[in-house]
Protein backbone atom coordinates (compact mmCIF):
# COMPACT_ATOMS: atom_id res chain seq x y z
CA UNK A 1 0.00 0.00 0.00
CA UNK A 2 0.91 3.25 -1.12
CA UNK A 3 1.95 6.32 1.36
CA UNK A 4 -0.71 8.28 -0.41
CA UNK A 5 -3.16 5.29 -0.57
CA UNK A 6 -2.95 5.12 3.40
CA UNK A 7 -3.85 9.12 3.59
CA UNK A 8 -6.89 8.32 1.50
CA UNK A 9 -7.98 4.77 3.67
CA UNK A 10 -7.07 6.94 6.88
CA UNK A 11 -9.72 9.55 7.05
CA UNK A 12 -10.56 12.08 9.00
CA UNK A 13 -6.87 13.34 10.62
CA UNK A 14 -7.99 12.65 14.06
CA UNK A 15 -9.29 9.31 13.50
CA UNK A 16 -11.02 7.78 16.06
CA UNK A 17 -9.45 8.22 19.89
CA UNK A 18 -8.38 4.68 21.23
CA UNK A 19 -8.06 3.15 18.15
CA UNK A 20 -5.01 1.35 17.03
CA UNK A 21 -3.28 4.00 14.53
CA UNK A 22 -0.13 2.75 14.50
CA UNK A 23 1.69 -0.83 14.67
CA UNK A 24 5.33 -1.80 13.90
CA UNK A 25 6.37 -5.08 13.55
CA UNK A 26 9.19 -6.99 14.04
CA UNK A 27 10.94 -3.18 12.50
CA UNK A 28 14.64 -3.25 12.29
CA UNK A 29 18.05 -1.85 11.17
CA UNK A 30 21.15 -2.98 10.08
CA UNK A 31 23.94 -0.86 9.14
CA UNK A 32 26.46 -3.14 7.37
CA UNK A 33 27.07 -5.75 9.77
CA UNK A 34 25.78 -3.72 12.84
CA UNK A 35 21.43 -3.60 13.30
CA UNK A 36 20.55 -0.26 15.00
CA UNK A 37 17.01 -1.33 15.58
CA UNK A 38 15.77 -5.06 15.59
CA UNK A 39 12.58 -6.64 15.88
CA UNK A 40 11.00 -4.17 17.57
CA UNK A 41 7.06 -4.36 18.09
CA UNK A 42 5.05 -1.10 18.95
CA UNK A 43 1.47 -0.55 18.96
CA UNK A 44 -0.04 3.17 19.67
CA UNK A 45 -3.67 4.48 19.60
CA UNK A 46 -5.28 7.55 18.01
CA UNK A 47 -5.55 10.26 21.31
CA UNK A 48 -2.54 9.09 22.66
CA UNK A 49 0.48 10.37 23.97
CA UNK A 50 3.07 7.50 23.71
CA UNK A 51 7.16 8.10 25.17
CA UNK A 52 9.89 6.62 23.30
CA UNK A 53 12.39 6.75 25.95
CA UNK A 54 16.19 5.26 25.97
CA UNK A 55 19.75 5.44 26.57
CA UNK A 56 21.58 7.24 23.85
CA UNK A 57 22.31 4.95 20.94
CA UNK A 58 19.09 2.90 21.92
CA UNK A 59 17.76 3.07 18.62
CA UNK A 60 15.08 6.01 18.95
CA UNK A 61 16.10 8.34 16.23
CA UNK A 62 16.43 5.20 13.94
CA UNK A 63 12.91 4.52 14.83
CA UNK A 64 11.55 7.89 14.20
CA UNK A 65 14.16 8.00 10.63
CA UNK A 66 12.00 4.90 9.71
CA UNK A 67 8.76 6.03 10.51
CA UNK A 68 9.20 9.71 8.66
CA UNK A 69 10.61 8.34 5.98
CA UNK A 70 14.28 9.23 5.95
CA UNK A 71 15.26 5.54 6.12
CA UNK A 72 13.91 1.81 5.09
CA UNK A 73 13.58 -1.10 7.16
CA UNK A 74 15.63 -3.51 7.03
CA UNK A 75 13.37 -5.79 8.40
CA UNK A 76 9.56 -5.94 9.60
CA UNK A 77 6.72 -3.43 8.49
CA UNK A 78 4.84 -0.44 9.28
CA UNK A 79 1.13 -0.56 9.73
CA UNK A 80 -1.27 2.51 9.57
CA UNK A 81 -4.78 1.46 10.38
CA UNK A 82 -3.68 -1.96 10.02
CA UNK A 83 -2.29 -1.60 6.46
CA UNK A 84 1.09 -2.36 5.97
CA UNK A 85 2.54 1.01 4.17
CA UNK A 86 6.13 2.12 2.56
CA UNK A 87 7.79 5.13 3.05
CA UNK A 88 10.25 6.17 0.24
CA UNK A 89 11.08 9.52 1.79
CA UNK A 90 9.73 12.23 4.00
CA UNK A 91 7.71 13.59 1.70
CA UNK A 92 5.74 10.32 1.43
CA UNK A 93 5.02 9.72 5.35
CA UNK A 94 3.75 13.40 5.29
CA UNK A 95 1.24 13.04 2.87
CA UNK A 96 0.50 9.79 4.76
CA UNK A 97 -0.12 11.93 7.85
CA UNK A 98 2.91 11.41 9.89
CA UNK A 99 5.23 13.89 10.68
CA UNK A 100 8.55 14.45 12.93
CA UNK A 101 10.25 17.84 15.09
CA UNK A 102 13.48 16.98 15.21
CA UNK A 103 16.14 18.21 18.00
CA UNK A 104 17.55 20.32 14.84
CA UNK A 105 15.36 23.05 13.53
CA UNK A 106 14.78 23.70 9.95
CA UNK A 107 13.23 27.05 9.87
CA UNK A 108 13.88 29.37 7.50
CA UNK A 109 14.63 32.79 9.47
CA UNK A 110 14.21 35.06 6.82
CA UNK A 111 10.84 34.19 6.05
CA UNK A 112 7.92 35.04 8.26
CA UNK A 113 6.15 32.45 10.21
CA UNK A 114 3.23 32.41 7.85
CA UNK A 115 5.85 31.92 4.98
CA UNK A 116 7.68 28.73 6.82
CA UNK A 117 4.58 26.87 7.58
CA UNK A 118 3.30 26.61 3.98
CA UNK A 119 6.48 26.76 2.10
CA UNK A 120 6.42 24.84 -1.20
CA UNK A 121 2.34 25.12 -0.27
CA UNK A 122 1.32 28.76 -0.66
CA UNK A 123 -1.75 29.74 -1.84
CA UNK A 124 -1.68 31.72 -5.77
CA UNK A 125 -3.76 33.76 -7.08
CA UNK A 126 -4.68 33.64 -10.67
CA UNK A 127 -1.98 35.29 -11.64
CA UNK A 128 0.77 32.60 -10.33
CA UNK A 129 1.64 35.43 -7.60
CA UNK A 130 1.64 34.80 -3.87
CA UNK A 131 -1.83 35.64 -2.22
CA UNK A 132 -0.34 37.35 1.28
CA UNK A 133 -3.95 37.68 2.11
CA UNK A 134 -4.86 33.79 2.03
CA UNK A 135 -1.73 32.75 3.43
CA UNK A 136 -2.24 34.73 6.56
CA UNK A 137 -6.08 33.78 7.01
CA UNK A 138 -4.90 29.92 6.49
CA UNK A 139 -2.10 30.94 9.15
CA UNK A 140 -5.01 32.68 11.51
CA UNK A 141 -7.49 29.82 11.53
CA UNK A 142 -4.94 26.92 11.94
CA UNK A 143 -3.09 29.02 15.49
CA UNK A 144 -6.81 29.37 16.24
CA UNK A 145 -7.82 25.81 15.48
CA UNK A 146 -4.79 24.45 17.97
CA UNK A 147 -4.37 27.78 20.30
CA UNK A 148 -0.87 28.29 19.00
CA UNK A 149 0.41 31.75 20.36
CA UNK A 150 2.23 32.67 17.61
CA UNK A 151 1.88 36.00 14.93
CA UNK A 152 1.98 34.45 11.09
CA UNK A 153 3.72 38.17 9.87
CA UNK A 154 6.73 38.13 12.32
CA UNK A 155 10.16 37.33 10.83
CA UNK A 156 11.02 33.63 11.73
CA UNK A 157 14.79 33.90 12.51
CA UNK A 158 13.60 36.49 15.51
CA UNK A 159 11.60 33.90 17.34
CA UNK A 160 13.08 31.75 20.63
CA UNK A 161 13.96 28.48 20.31
CA UNK A 162 10.42 27.15 21.66
CA UNK A 163 8.50 30.12 18.71
CA UNK A 164 10.73 28.13 16.37
CA UNK A 165 9.62 24.84 17.42
CA UNK A 166 5.80 25.40 17.42
CA UNK A 167 6.68 27.12 14.06
CA UNK A 168 7.54 23.72 13.29
CA UNK A 169 5.12 21.99 14.76
CA UNK A 170 2.66 24.05 13.07
CA UNK A 171 4.23 23.26 9.78
CA UNK A 172 3.29 19.76 10.75
CA UNK A 173 -0.26 20.10 11.68
CA UNK A 174 -1.13 22.27 8.76
CA UNK A 175 -0.35 19.32 6.50
CA UNK A 176 -3.15 16.86 8.12
CA UNK A 177 -0.85 14.85 10.25
CA UNK A 178 -2.31 12.37 12.06
CA UNK A 179 1.39 11.08 14.07
CA UNK A 180 3.22 13.41 15.26
CA UNK A 181 6.63 12.96 16.61
CA UNK A 182 9.03 15.49 18.74
CA UNK A 183 12.07 14.79 19.38
CA UNK A 184 13.51 15.95 23.16
CA UNK A 185 11.22 19.21 22.25
CA UNK A 186 11.78 20.61 25.71
CA UNK A 187 15.79 20.40 25.72
CA UNK A 188 16.57 23.97 25.30
CA UNK A 189 12.71 25.42 26.74
CA UNK A 190 12.59 27.50 30.24
CA UNK A 191 9.90 25.97 32.12
CA UNK A 192 7.27 28.29 31.11
CA UNK A 193 8.12 27.48 27.93
CA UNK A 194 7.84 23.88 28.71
CA UNK A 195 4.27 24.05 30.52
CA UNK A 196 3.02 26.06 27.11
CA UNK A 197 4.39 23.21 25.05
CA UNK A 198 2.65 20.63 27.06
CA UNK A 199 -0.47 22.15 26.98
CA UNK A 200 -0.45 22.49 23.10
CA UNK A 201 0.43 18.73 23.28
CA UNK A 202 -3.07 17.67 25.87
CA UNK A 203 -4.87 20.01 22.99
CA UNK A 204 -3.24 17.93 20.09
CA UNK A 205 -3.98 14.84 21.94
CA UNK A 206 -7.67 16.19 22.43
CA UNK A 207 -7.89 16.26 18.55
CA UNK A 208 -7.12 12.52 18.11
CA UNK A 209 -3.58 13.05 17.45
CA UNK A 210 -1.22 10.33 18.34
CA UNK A 211 1.64 12.06 19.68
CA UNK A 212 5.29 10.09 19.71
CA UNK A 213 7.26 11.80 22.60
CA UNK A 214 10.89 11.30 22.92
CA UNK A 215 12.62 12.42 25.69
CA UNK A 216 15.43 11.92 28.55
CA UNK A 217 13.48 13.82 31.37
CA UNK A 218 11.35 10.91 33.48
CA UNK A 219 9.92 13.66 34.99
CA UNK A 220 8.27 15.09 31.86
CA UNK A 221 7.28 11.52 30.69
CA UNK A 222 5.33 10.91 33.88
CA UNK A 223 3.67 14.18 33.40
CA UNK A 224 2.75 14.39 29.80
CA UNK A 225 2.28 10.63 28.49
CA UNK A 226 0.28 7.91 28.76
CA UNK A 227 2.39 4.89 27.41
CA UNK A 228 5.76 4.20 27.45
CA UNK A 229 7.98 2.06 25.53
CA UNK A 230 11.54 2.00 26.67
CA UNK A 231 14.60 0.74 23.68
CA UNK A 232 18.08 -0.82 24.83
CA UNK A 233 20.54 -1.38 22.36
CA UNK A 234 17.98 -1.43 19.78
CA UNK A 235 15.68 -3.70 20.79
CA UNK A 236 12.21 -3.56 23.11
CA UNK A 237 13.25 -3.82 26.25
CA UNK A 238 9.98 -2.33 28.08
CA UNK A 239 5.94 -1.14 27.65
CA UNK A 240 3.67 -0.10 30.08
CA UNK A 241 1.02 2.50 30.99
CA UNK A 242 2.97 5.65 32.44
CA UNK A 243 0.53 5.57 35.11
CA UNK A 244 1.16 1.97 35.94
CA UNK A 245 4.57 1.88 36.24
CA UNK A 246 8.11 3.86 38.10
CA UNK A 247 10.88 6.13 37.70
CA UNK A 248 12.84 2.85 39.17
CA UNK A 249 11.37 0.45 36.65
CA UNK A 250 12.20 2.80 33.45
CA UNK A 251 15.86 3.33 34.50
CA UNK A 252 16.38 -0.33 34.94
CA UNK A 253 14.67 -1.04 32.02
CA UNK A 254 16.56 1.54 30.07
CA UNK A 255 20.40 1.09 31.33
CA UNK A 256 19.89 -2.40 32.87
CA UNK A 257 20.69 -1.94 36.08
CA UNK A 258 19.30 0.67 39.21
CA UNK A 259 20.92 4.13 39.83
CA UNK A 260 21.94 5.18 43.41
CA UNK A 261 20.40 8.45 44.62
CA UNK A 262 22.42 11.19 44.27
CA UNK A 263 22.68 12.71 47.82
CA UNK A 264 23.99 16.50 48.70
CA UNK A 265 27.13 16.82 47.82
CA UNK A 266 30.17 17.11 50.15
CA UNK A 267 32.24 19.79 50.93
CA UNK A 268 35.83 20.34 49.40
CA UNK A 269 38.23 18.06 52.14
CA UNK A 270 40.70 18.68 53.63
CA UNK A 271 42.87 22.01 53.57
CA UNK A 272 40.52 25.15 52.40
CA UNK A 273 42.86 26.81 49.49
CA UNK A 274 42.60 30.22 47.88
CA UNK A 275 40.33 30.66 45.42
CA UNK A 276 40.64 31.71 41.76
CA UNK A 277 39.70 34.82 41.86
CA UNK A 278 38.37 36.28 38.21
CA UNK A 279 37.23 40.12 37.52
CA UNK A 280 35.52 40.22 34.15
CA UNK A 281 35.32 43.85 32.42
CA UNK A 282 32.70 44.01 29.81
CA UNK A 283 32.69 47.89 29.15
CA UNK A 284 29.76 48.00 31.80
CA UNK A 285 30.17 49.25 35.12
CA UNK A 286 30.85 47.81 38.01
CA UNK A 287 32.78 44.82 36.86
CA UNK A 288 31.88 41.48 37.58
CA UNK A 289 34.04 39.96 40.20
CA UNK A 290 33.96 36.08 41.43
CA UNK A 291 35.85 33.62 43.51
CA UNK A 292 36.07 29.84 42.94
CA UNK A 293 38.24 27.46 45.01
CA UNK A 294 40.32 24.58 43.35
CA UNK A 295 37.98 21.40 43.85
CA UNK A 296 34.78 23.33 44.14
CA UNK A 297 31.65 22.58 41.95
CA UNK A 298 29.98 25.97 41.87
CA UNK A 299 27.00 26.33 40.03
CA UNK A 300 25.41 29.39 37.74
CA UNK A 301 21.44 29.45 38.44
CA UNK A 302 18.55 32.24 37.48
CA UNK A 303 16.11 32.07 34.67
CA UNK A 304 16.75 31.42 30.72
CA UNK A 305 17.57 34.62 29.16
CA UNK A 306 19.25 35.89 32.60
CA UNK A 307 22.88 35.78 31.16
CA UNK A 308 24.35 32.46 32.57
CA UNK A 309 26.19 31.71 29.24
CA UNK A 310 27.18 35.37 28.77
CA UNK A 311 28.76 35.48 32.03
CA UNK A 312 30.47 32.21 31.44
CA UNK A 313 31.55 33.16 28.34
CA UNK A 314 32.99 36.21 29.40
CA UNK A 315 34.64 34.86 31.83
CA UNK A 316 36.26 32.25 29.24
CA UNK A 317 37.56 35.41 27.20
CA UNK A 318 34.86 34.59 24.20
CA UNK A 319 32.77 37.32 24.31
CA UNK A 320 33.67 39.80 22.26
CA UNK A 321 34.79 43.03 24.06
CA UNK A 322 35.39 41.89 27.41
CA UNK A 323 38.38 41.10 29.17
CA UNK A 324 38.40 38.58 32.06
CA UNK A 325 41.28 39.09 34.85
CA UNK A 326 42.33 36.02 36.60
CA UNK A 327 44.56 35.61 39.37
CA UNK A 328 44.98 31.76 40.63
CA UNK A 329 45.71 30.46 43.99
CA UNK A 330 49.57 30.45 43.69
CA UNK A 331 49.09 34.42 42.59
CA UNK A 332 49.87 33.66 38.89
CA UNK A 333 47.80 36.73 36.61
CA UNK A 334 46.61 36.35 33.83
CA UNK A 335 44.07 38.08 30.66
CA UNK A 336 41.53 36.57 28.71
CA UNK A 337 40.84 37.72 25.64
CA UNK A 338 40.11 34.62 23.23
CA UNK A 339 39.60 31.08 22.98
CA UNK A 340 43.62 31.05 22.17
CA UNK A 341 43.63 32.58 25.53
CA UNK A 342 41.69 30.39 27.93
CA UNK A 343 43.25 27.34 26.20
CA UNK A 344 46.91 28.37 26.54
CA UNK A 345 45.93 29.08 30.51
CA UNK A 346 44.10 25.93 30.74
CA UNK A 347 40.62 27.53 31.25
CA UNK A 348 37.76 25.38 29.37
CA UNK A 349 34.38 26.22 28.56
CA UNK A 350 31.74 23.78 27.65
CA UNK A 351 29.49 25.26 24.66
CA UNK A 352 25.81 24.49 25.25
CA UNK A 353 25.10 24.06 21.86
CA UNK A 354 27.13 21.31 20.79
CA UNK A 355 26.15 21.25 17.42
CA UNK A 356 26.35 24.80 16.28
CA UNK A 357 29.82 25.88 18.41
CA UNK A 358 31.06 22.57 20.06
CA UNK A 359 31.58 19.89 17.57
CA UNK A 360 33.06 19.46 14.21
CA UNK A 361 30.44 17.65 12.66
CA UNK A 362 32.21 16.41 9.79
CA UNK A 363 35.30 15.15 10.69
CA UNK A 364 36.17 12.37 12.99
CA UNK A 365 35.86 11.41 16.73
CA UNK A 366 39.75 11.29 16.80
CA UNK A 367 40.21 15.21 15.71
CA UNK A 368 37.15 16.38 17.81
CA UNK A 369 38.55 14.78 21.00
CA UNK A 370 42.09 16.53 20.22
CA UNK A 371 41.59 19.78 18.69
CA UNK A 372 42.26 21.58 22.11
CA UNK A 373 45.26 19.55 22.90
CA UNK A 374 47.21 19.61 19.39
CA UNK A 375 50.53 21.00 20.81
CA UNK A 376 51.15 18.00 22.69
CA UNK A 377 50.13 16.15 19.64
CA UNK A 378 51.98 17.79 16.67
CA UNK A 379 55.65 17.32 16.03
CA UNK A 380 57.28 19.73 13.68
CA UNK A 381 54.14 20.97 12.22
CA UNK A 382 53.18 17.26 11.31
CA UNK A 383 50.17 15.59 13.16
CA UNK A 384 50.65 12.14 13.80
CA UNK A 385 47.39 10.00 13.76
CA UNK A 386 48.75 6.68 15.89
CA UNK A 387 49.85 9.47 18.71
CA UNK A 388 46.57 11.02 18.10
CA UNK A 389 44.49 7.85 18.64
CA UNK A 390 47.25 6.84 21.41
CA UNK A 391 46.03 10.40 23.17
CA UNK A 392 42.49 10.14 22.96
CA UNK A 393 41.31 6.47 22.68
CA UNK A 394 42.02 5.71 26.96
CA UNK A 395 40.14 9.45 27.76
CA UNK A 396 37.47 8.25 25.41
CA UNK A 397 37.47 4.95 26.75
CA UNK A 398 36.92 6.32 30.26
CA UNK A 399 33.98 7.94 29.62
CA UNK A 400 32.55 5.09 27.85
CA UNK A 401 32.18 6.31 24.61
CA UNK A 402 29.93 4.50 21.98
CA UNK A 403 31.13 4.50 18.91
CA UNK A 404 32.00 2.08 16.16
CA UNK A 405 35.18 3.93 15.34
CA UNK A 406 37.40 6.95 16.16
CA UNK A 407 37.39 7.21 12.22
CA UNK A 408 34.01 8.02 11.90
CA UNK A 409 32.50 11.91 11.84
CA UNK A 410 31.12 13.03 14.96
CA UNK A 411 27.96 13.76 13.42
CA UNK A 412 26.89 9.87 13.24
CA UNK A 413 27.11 9.64 17.31
CA UNK A 414 23.98 9.48 19.36
CA UNK A 415 24.00 12.69 21.40
CA UNK A 416 24.90 11.45 24.36
CA UNK A 417 28.40 10.38 22.93
CA UNK A 418 28.65 13.73 21.02
CA UNK A 419 28.72 15.44 24.37
CA UNK A 420 30.77 12.57 26.19
CA UNK A 421 33.35 13.70 22.71
CA UNK A 422 33.39 17.43 23.88
CA UNK A 423 34.57 16.57 27.68
CA UNK A 424 36.83 14.21 26.07
CA UNK A 425 38.51 17.48 24.18
CA UNK A 426 38.76 19.62 27.74
CA UNK A 427 40.12 16.66 29.97
CA UNK A 428 42.64 16.34 27.08
CA UNK A 429 43.39 19.78 27.64
CA UNK A 430 44.34 19.82 31.39
CA UNK A 431 41.77 21.65 32.88
CA UNK A 432 42.22 24.07 35.95
CA UNK A 433 39.23 25.36 35.74
CA UNK A 434 36.19 23.98 33.54
CA UNK A 435 33.18 25.80 32.90
CA UNK A 436 30.19 23.44 31.62
CA UNK A 437 27.39 24.75 30.27
CA UNK A 438 24.17 22.73 30.87
CA UNK A 439 26.51 19.87 30.43
CA UNK A 440 23.62 17.02 30.46
CA UNK A 441 21.21 18.00 27.98
CA UNK A 442 20.22 15.91 25.58
CA UNK A 443 22.14 12.86 27.23
CA UNK A 444 20.22 9.83 28.89
CA UNK A 445 19.62 8.95 33.00
CA UNK A 446 23.08 6.43 32.30
CA UNK A 447 25.13 8.96 30.81
CA UNK A 448 24.35 12.05 33.21
CA UNK A 449 25.07 9.97 36.16
CA UNK A 450 28.20 9.15 34.68
CA UNK A 451 28.61 13.15 33.76
CA UNK A 452 27.98 13.34 37.28
CA UNK A 453 30.67 11.40 38.51
CA UNK A 454 32.93 12.80 36.31
CA UNK A 455 32.63 16.25 37.50
CA UNK A 456 33.14 15.33 41.18
CA UNK A 457 35.98 12.94 39.96
CA UNK A 458 37.79 16.34 38.12
CA UNK A 459 36.59 18.51 41.21
CA UNK A 460 38.69 16.13 43.70
CA UNK A 461 41.96 16.22 41.58
CA UNK A 462 41.48 20.03 42.24
CA UNK A 463 40.30 21.58 39.46
CA UNK A 464 37.73 24.15 39.60
CA UNK A 465 33.85 23.34 38.19
CA UNK A 466 31.47 25.47 37.69
CA UNK A 467 28.03 24.31 36.13
CA UNK A 468 25.17 26.07 34.32
CA UNK A 469 22.22 24.48 34.05
CA UNK A 470 18.45 25.22 33.48
CA UNK A 471 17.34 22.57 35.62
CA UNK A 472 17.29 23.70 39.08
CA UNK A 473 17.49 19.84 40.58
CA UNK A 474 20.47 19.51 39.15
CA UNK A 475 22.45 22.18 40.37
CA UNK A 476 20.86 21.28 43.89
CA UNK A 477 22.24 17.83 43.45
CA UNK A 478 25.56 18.32 42.05
CA UNK A 479 26.56 21.75 43.48
CA UNK A 480 28.59 22.92 46.27
CA UNK A 481 27.64 26.65 46.17
CA UNK A 482 25.14 28.67 44.21
CA UNK A 483 25.44 31.89 42.39
CA UNK A 484 22.35 33.32 40.75
CA UNK A 485 22.65 35.32 37.82
CA UNK A 486 20.56 38.19 36.18
CA UNK A 487 21.15 40.34 33.85
CA UNK A 488 24.83 38.82 33.62
CA UNK A 489 25.66 39.60 37.10
CA UNK A 490 25.79 38.13 40.66
CA UNK A 491 22.51 39.12 42.54
CA UNK A 492 23.08 36.18 45.26
CA UNK A 493 25.02 33.19 46.35
CA UNK A 494 23.23 30.43 47.65
CA UNK A 495 24.54 27.18 49.95
CA UNK A 496 24.44 24.14 48.89
CA UNK A 497 20.73 22.10 49.52
CA UNK A 498 18.81 25.29 48.76
CA UNK A 499 15.23 24.72 47.37
CA UNK A 500 14.36 25.63 43.95
CA UNK A 501 12.27 28.25 45.06
CA UNK A 502 14.85 29.94 46.65
CA UNK A 503 16.50 30.02 43.72
CA UNK A 504 13.67 31.48 41.39
CA UNK A 505 13.29 34.10 43.99
CA UNK A 506 16.57 35.04 44.09
CA UNK A 507 16.55 35.25 40.27
CA UNK A 508 13.30 37.25 39.83
CA UNK A 509 13.74 40.92 40.58
CA UNK A 510 11.75 41.83 43.83
CA UNK A 511 9.24 44.07 41.91
CA UNK A 512 8.15 40.87 39.72
CA UNK A 513 7.51 38.93 42.54
CA UNK A 514 5.43 41.76 43.88
CA UNK A 515 3.44 42.46 41.06
CA UNK A 516 2.74 38.42 40.77
CA UNK A 517 1.24 38.32 44.26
Amino acid sequence: MTAAAARDASGDRAGVAGASLLELRGLGKRYGATWALEGVDLTARAGEVHALIGANGAGKSTLLHLLGGIASPTAGEIRLDGRPVTFASPGDAGRAGVATVHQELAVLPRLTVAENIWLAREPRTRFGALDRRALRQRTVALFDAYGLPLDPDTPTGSLSVAGRQLVEIARALSASTRILSLDEPSAVLSLAERDRLFEIVRRLKATGLLVLFVSHRLDEVFEITDRVTVLRNGRKAFEAETARTTRDALVHAMVGHAIVARSLPAAVAGRQPAPYRVRVDAGTAPPVEIAIEPGEIVGFGGLVGGGRTRLARRLAGLERGAVATWRTPDGETFTLRSARDAIDHRVLYLTEDRKRDGLFLDLPVADNASAASLGRIVRAGWLSRRRERAAVAPTLDRLRLVAASLSMPVRALSGGNQQKVLFARALLARPRVLLCDEPTRGVDVGAREEIYALLESLAAQGVAVLVISSELKELIDVCQRLLVVRGARIVAELPAGASEKEIVEAAVPARSLAAAR
